[in-house]
């Protein structure tokens, strides 16, 4: 399998039982990478994680944004609890 193939796979769960096959065949976690052509900055956008000589994949690669979501405890328009986050601290 080529970088191209390995990064087209269906997903993220996929990804992380071919390359932990791979392992279980022998080889060292570095040389499955390699292969591929793989990067760390790859695996991370694929939400790949190398835990323990083996390959984890997460649901979602965590929170990236701080954009308000609607799910805050006491939210209101202008913030938790009625503050106001522009004025930063004195805004509680």
């Amino acid at each position: 399998m080529n970088r191209d193939e390995f990064l087209a796979l269906e997903d993220n769960k996929a990804m992380a039982k071919y390359l932990n096959d791979q392992i279980d065949a022998g080889k060292t976690p570095e040389e499955v990478q390699e292969e591929l052509g793989l990067t760390k900055k790859d695996l991370t956008e694929q939400a790949l994680y190398l835990v323990r000589g083996k390959f984890l994949a997460r649901a979602w690669g965590g929170y990236t944004t701080t954009k308000r979501t609607g799910n805050e405890a006491g939210d209101s328009a202008n913030g938790v609890g009625d503050s106001d986050p522009s004025k930063g601290y004195n805004g509680i």
